[in-house]
């Protein structure tokens, strides 16, 4: 699930991040790394379903696509069967991101890179 995943913890991270500048001034680090992790639980959020359903048809050859996957289960076991074990993938994610989003910042700074 990658194509949503990328997207979203991107557009969360840069939005975020401009509507603090706007508004409050230049980020800090600890603002930074909130936004990371926030914009982690976003796309992770965002790309869960799509992650229970390939697994799903790696494990069981139960669906013969993405689509019809997603909406059997959501019949099946209910809309909220596609987020089972999101809180465990966040608990995953969310530092990683955070972490990689500071770091990201630091050699933007480092090379004089500006964001469009």
């Amino acid at each position: 699930a990658m194509f949503p995943y990328v997207g979203v913890e991107f557009m969360v991270y840069e939005t975020l991040k401009k509507k603090w500048e706007l508004t409050m001034g230049p980020v800090g680090t600890a603002i930074l790394l909130v936004f990371g992790a926030l914009s982690g639980a976003a796309a992770q959020a965002s790309a869960h379903p799509l992650d229970v359903i390939r697994r799903r048809m790696q494990m069981t050859k139960k669906y013969p696509n993405m689509f019809t996957g997603l909406y059997r289960v959501q019949k099946e076991e209910g809309f909220s069967a596609l987020f089972n074990g999101l809180g465990p993938a966040c608990l995953e994610k969310i530092p990683s991101t955070a972490i990689g989003y500071f770091i990201y910042e630091a050699m933007k700074q480092a090379l004089k890179v500006t964001s469009v």
